[in-house]
């Protein structure tokens, strides 16, 4: 008993020598295998911040381009300046948006450059998921607040936002960062790059961390966006063929407000009681709920577009006066980045536009959508029909704005390739780093 005191009292007089772990150097955090995975899994929590795929790229797009579907009623200056695109160029919003996106990619950029650790086992998989957010993240980054979208052409001198691929510090204000803004066609090919280089090198399955199906949707994405069709029907008809053990869940409504990925869910962010953001609820669901007070409101115009008897109109409920969108009505539910229905009509809309039956014809991806929410097939399906079920059957996931862009479309009553429509290069930002030029429109 008595050695066991001395010992104790020994011990306790010794020093814990711990690190500050804000001043680690880079060296020492990809210094081991463990510790890069470690940065990687972090990184996921980064690209679901709130300001990013946490919510606020889905619900700010959809506000953007809402024309006429959406009303603003929160007592928020800055969601408000997107929806009636008055932005100013201190909004909070759009600076927190840039700020975390890139935060992803400095994340990204050192993974990277760490791989030598990583050993053969894993080192495809942490170079394709590196890869894959780093995608991510320059994608919304060049919808946002690049000058033009890409179909608007003169890519080549149009400008993008700055392109970093080399690691560094994590600090934006590093003069290192201090770069003009890249031309929108180098930003794409930098992402259609790495969204290709993660097919080759992530599995099929993954858990909720990305797979090669979760790539191929998103070059499909990519190449739908700039009117390149016969690519985006082969990316998402890739997608499907490797989208193993996935299918469409047979209720719509099931589809959405979960704890857990579904059958359908391709990608998705985790949110959970302990950790995750899921802005979508915070501003589409109402206070019953324990949201806020119903900030966004469903019009009637949106209403009206669906059939008779259409289930997918059946997710929507009614509060406070106003129609709410039902796929966020629940609050610690995971937040849905990429379904399988994007896939299947994506690669409808190329076949229909080309002619063509890749992987399926029109009409069969058609049903599959339509089946489920009680609709009868369409035999020959038109574009526009095809278009209208994608419009739909996406809804207020966040991809309304940029279809509107990229099929140039008026929204609000604005040109398709309005500047306000398009974000402005954050004061904060410009601030920093003198060589940011800003977007036509704003001061």
């Amino acid at each position: 008993m008595m050695a066991a005191v001395t010992l104790l009292a020994v011990g306790c007089e010794k020093k814990l020598d711990l690190a500050n772990p804000q001043a680690l150097d880079s060296a020492t955090v990809f210094s081991t295998e463990d510790r890069v995975r470690r940065v990687l899994i972090g990184n996921y929590a980064s690209l679901g911040a709130g300001s990013l795929f946490g919510g606020d790229v889905h619900w700010m797009s959809e506000l953007m381009g809402s024309d006429g579907e959406l009303n603003w009623v929160g007592t928020f200056p800055d969601p408000r300046q997107i929806w009636g695109k008055t932005i100013q160029t201190n909004n909070s919003n759009v600076l927190a948006t840039y700020s975390a996106a890139y935060r992803v990619i400095f994340n990204c950029n050192n993974i990277l450059a760490s791989l030598e650790v990583v050993s053969t086992a894993n080192k495809n998989r942490v170079q394709g998921e590196a890869l894959f957010l780093r995608a991510m993240a320059y994608f919304e980054l060049i919808k946002f607040y690049g000058e033009k979208p890409y179909v608007a052409g003169n890519t080549g001198t149009l400008k993008g936002v700055p392109l970093i691929t080399a690691p560094g510090p994590s600090a934006p204000q590093s003069t290192e960062y201090k770069l003009p803004r890249a031309s929108v066609e180098e930003v794409y090919v930098q992402i259609i790059k790495d969204f290709s280089d993660a097919e080759s090198l992530l599995p099929n399955t993954n858990s909720v961390y990305a797979n090669k199906s979760a790539a191929l949707l998103g070059l499909a994405r990519v190449y739908l966006q700039q009117a390149k069709y016969p690519e985006a029907r082969d990316a998402a008809n890739r997608c499907l063929n490797a989208a193993t053990g996935r299918s469409l869940r047979p209720n719509y409504a099931d589809a959405f407000n979960n704890t857990a990925n579904t059958t359908e869910d391709i990608f998705a962010m985790q949110v959970t009681v302990q950790v995750g953001t899921n802005s979508n609820f915070t501003y589409y669901s109402t206070g019953t709920f324990g949201a806020r007070d119903g900030d966004i409101e469903v019009q009637q115009k949106h209403m009206n577009k669906y059939e008779t008897g259409d289930r997918r109109k059946n997710l929507f409920f009614f509060e406070a006066d106003a129609f709410r969108v039902g796929k966020w009505q629940l609050n610690f539910c995971n937040v849905k980045v990429m379904r399988l229905a994007e896939a299947y009509l994506t690669r409808a809309e190329c076949n229909v536009r080309l002619g063509t039956a890749i992987g399926a014809t029109v009409a069969a991806d058609i049903k599959r959508i339509r089946d489920r929410v009680a609709l009868p097939e369409i035999a020959s399906p038109t574009l526009a029909q095809v278009l209208k079920e994608r419009e739909l059957e996406l809804a207020f996931e966040g991809q309304g704005v940029w279809d509107a862009k990229r099929m140039k479309q008026s929204v609000d009553g604005l040109p398709w390739d309005d500047n306000r429509i398009t974000f402005p290069i954050p004061l904060r930002e410009r601030n920093i780093n003198p060589s940011l030029t800003q977007n036509p429109g704003y001061n």
